[in-house]
C-alpha cells in the first residue's frame, strides 16, 4: 500500500508530507484547494510524463517521493532482483523533474528506468478517473472484466499458452517451408552437378598424374634418341666408353701384378667398368619401355580436359571439386531431411490449431454462461447507485459457435464482447462507449470494482470522480461500496459529499492559504474533532453551525462498522 507521500515545489505545493493508513483514505476540501495535485503527484510516481511546468514557480526542481509497503515483501524483493534494482524496507520510488525539463528516477536510492517503473507500478496504484473510465469503453479491458468476474483467469492464460505456441509453430513451420522453397530451386541444378561429378570418376591426384604422363608421352621420341645417344656412347657402338675402359682395366690390372702400389688403382678402374656396365644396362632396358601411343595422349588429353572443365567449374583444385560434390550431396541430404522435418511440423501445427479452437471454444462457452450473470448483478449494482431503471447487457459480436469457423481467433480466443446499458426506461440498450455519462462511468467503473474486489492484484485504488452527478441516498450506498472495497484494497478517495466523506477511515482536508504574497495548497490529517467540523463544512457548504455540527456526528455515528 501507499504509506507515505512527499511533495516538494509541485504547482501549488511548496512543502507536503502524508501519511496515508490503510483502508479507506478520503481527501476533502474546496473546489479548487488542489487537491487534483495529489492525484497528479501519484501519476507522476507511477510513470506519468512530467512537463517543467509543473515546478512551482520560483523553485529549480520538483521532487515527488512515494513509499510503498507489501503484504509479500519476499514477492517484491524477487521483482527487484529482476530488474537489477536494490532491496530496501519496502519500495521507495522518487521523481526530480527540472525546470529545464530535465527528469531523474531514483528507485530504492539508485537511479532508474521509467521502463523499469512500468514493469513495477502497474501492481502497485490504479487511477480511476478520466484515464480508467476510458479503459473501461476498451473492447479487451471489458473482456478481461468478464474473465476476473467469471473466474476464467486460469483458462484465459491457458488459451494465451496454446495460441502462443501456435503461433510459435507456425512461424518456425513457414520458415522451415521457405528454407526448402529456396532449396528446391536449386535441386535440379545440384542434381546436375552431382550426376556430372560422379560420372567422372575422380581419384584423388588424378590430374597430377595425367600431367606427368602426357609430358612423358609428348616427348617419348626425344627422350629415345637422347637415351639411345647415351647408350651408344657408352656402350653400343666401336671405342665406346665401356670398350675403352675395358682396354684400360686390362692393362692397369697388369701392371698391378708387377708393382703392388697400383693395386688400389685397378680395383676403383674395376669398379667403374662394373657401374658403367650396369648403367647402360639400365639405360637398354629403358629404351625397350619407351614407347610413342598417339591414341594413349589423345586419352589423356581428354581426360586432362574433362577435367580442366570441372575445375573450372566447381573449384581450383581437384580436391576442392570432389569436395564440392560432397557438399552438394549433403544439402540435397538436408533437402529430405527438411522435407520431413516440415511433414512433422505440419501435422504439430494442425493439432496445436485444433487445440486452439478446442481451447477457444470451451472458453467461449463459458464466458457467454458468465455474460448474462455478469449483466444482471452489474445492473442490480448501478441501480443501487442511482441509475434505478439501468439496463445492462453484454453482447458478443463473433458468432464463431463451438468451432470458431469464419472468426478471428487470438490469444484470447475469438470472443469479442461489448457492454451495452440502457440508463432510462423504456430505452434499447447501447454501447458503454457511445452513451455512457462521466458520472455513469465512474459508477460502472466503481460497481465493477467491488464486484472484483479481491481479485485484482492492485494494492491502491484511487477515485477521483465517484462522486459525479450523485447525492443523498445514492451517495451513502456509494460511500458503502467503497468502505466495503476498502477490506480488499487500500483505498484513496477525493470526494466532496459528505455522504462518501464520513466512511473515511483516515481523512485528510485540503485546503490553500497565503504565505507573504503566494498561495499554497496546504494538506493535513484530521483528528476525530477536526473531522467532524469538517463533515459539518461539507453539510451546509459554510461556516459549520451547532446544528450541522449535530448532523456530522449524527451522520458519522451512522457509519460506524
Amino acid at each position: 500500500m501507499l504509506a507515505e507521500l512527499s511533495v516538494r515545489n509541485l504547482a501549488l505545493i511548496e512543502e507536503l508530507d502524508l501519511v496515508f493508513g490503510p483502508g479507506f483514505n478520503v481527501l476533502t476540501g474546496e473546489t479548487g484547494a488542489g487537491k487534483s495535485i495529489i492525484v497528479g503527484a501519484i501519476n507522476l510516481i507511477l510513470g506519468s510524463r512530467a512537463s517543467a511546468d509543473l515546478v512551482r514557480l520560483g523553485a529549480e526542481e520538483t521532487e515527488v517521493q512515494a513509499l510503498f509497503h507489501f503484504d509479500d515483501p519476499a514477492g517484491l524483493d524477487r521483482r527487484l532482483e529482476e530488474l537489477g534494482l536494490p532491496k530496501a524496507e519496502g519500495l521507495i520510488i522518487r521523481r526530480v523533474l527540472h525546470k529545464s525539463g530535465r527528469n531523474r528516477l531514483y528507485i530504492n536510492g539508485a537511479l532508474a528506468a521509467l521502463s523499469q517503473l512500468a514493469s513495477l507500478a502497474r501492481d502497485l496504484v490504479a487511477v480511476s478517473g478520466q484515464h480508467e473510465h476510458q479503459q473501461l469503453l476498451q473492447a479487451d479491458r471489458q473482456l478481461l472484466f468478464l474473465d476476473q468476474f467469471a473466474g476464467l483467469m486460469p483458462r484465459r492464460a491457458a488459451m494465451s499458452q496454446v495460441y502462443n505456441a501456435l503461433v510459435d509453430l507456425t512461424d518456425k513451420a513457414g520458415r522451415l517451408e521457405n528454407r526448402i522453397n529456396e532449396a528446391k530451386a536449386r535441386i535440379d541444378l545440384w542434381h546436375f552437378q552431382a550426376r556430372e561429378i560422379e560420372a567422372a570418376a575422380l581419384t584423388p591426384g588424378e590430374d597430377e598424374v595425367l600431367e606427368k604422363e602426357r609430358s612423358l608421352s609428348r616427348n617419348a621420341e626425344k627422350i629415345f634418341s637422347l637415351v639411345k645417344e647415351g647408350y651408344d656412347h657408352l656402350y653400343g657402338r666401336s671405342g665406346a666408353v665401356i670398350e675403352s675402359l675395358d682396354g684400360a682395366r686390362t692393362a692397369v690390372r697388369r701392371a698391378a701384378a708387377m708393382d703392388d702400389r697400383l693395386a688400389p688403382v685397378w680395383s676403383r678402374i674395376e669398379e667403374s667398368y662394373h657401374e658403367l656396365a650396369d648403367v647402360a644396362l639400365v639405360l637398354r632396358d629403358h629404351l625397350d619401355r619407351i614407347r610413342f601411343d598417339p591414341e594413349r595422349l589423345e586419352e589423356i588429353e581428354a581426360r586432362l580436359a574433362l577435367l580442366g572443365r570441372l575445375k573450372k567449374k566447381y573449384g581450383p583444385t581437384l580436391d576442392e571439386v570432389m569436395a564440392y560434390a560432397r557438399k552438394i550431396s549433403s544439402d540435397l541430404d538436408q533437402v529430405e531431411e527438411m522435407e520431413r522435418d516440415w511433414d512433422g511440423l505440419k501435422a504439430a501445427v494442425d493439432e496445436a490449431r485444433r487445440q486452439v479452437r478446442e481451447t477457444a471454444g470451451r472458453l467461449s462457452v463459458l464466458r457467454r454462461e458468465a455474460g448474462g450473470r455478469m449483466a444482471a448483478v452489474l445492473a442490480s449494482e448501478l441501480r443501487t447507485l442511482g441509475l434505478p431503471h439501468l439496463e445492462f447487457a453484454i453482447e458478443f459480436r463473433n458468432s464463431g459457435g463451438t468451432d470458431g469457423s469464419e472468426v478471428a481467433l487470438g490469444p484470447l480466443g475469438w470472443d469479442e464482447i461489448e457492454f451495452l446499458i440502457s440508463p432510462n426506461l423504456g430505452e434499447q440498450p447501447r454501447p458503454l462507449a457511445r452513451i455512457a455519462s462521466g458520472g455513469e462511468l465512474s459508477r460502472t467503473t466503481l460497481a465493477l470494482k467491488s464486484l472484483l474486489a479481491g481479485q485484482d492484484r492492485v494494492q491502491t485504488l484511487i477515485f477521483d470522480e465517484v462522486d459525479a452527478g450523485i447525492g443523498g441516498a445514492v451517495a451513502e450506498v456509494v460511500g458503502r461500496k467503497l468502505r466495503s472495497l476498502s477490506r480488499f484494497h487500500q483505498l484513496l478517495c477525493i470526494t466532496h459529499l459528505p455522504q462518501i466523506a464520513v466512511f473515511g477511515q483516515n481523512h485528510h482536508y485540503v485546503y490553500k492559504e497565503v504565505r507573504g504574497e503566494r498561495t499554497l495548497t496546504v494538506i493535513r490529517s484530521l483528528d476525530e474533532e477536526e473531522r467532524r467540523e469538517e463533515i459539518a463544512r461539507m453539510m451546509s457548504g459554510e461556516a459549520p453551525t451547532a446544528k450541522t455540527r449535530a448532523a456530522a456526528r449524527e451522520l458519522l455515528a451512522k457509519t460506524t462498522d
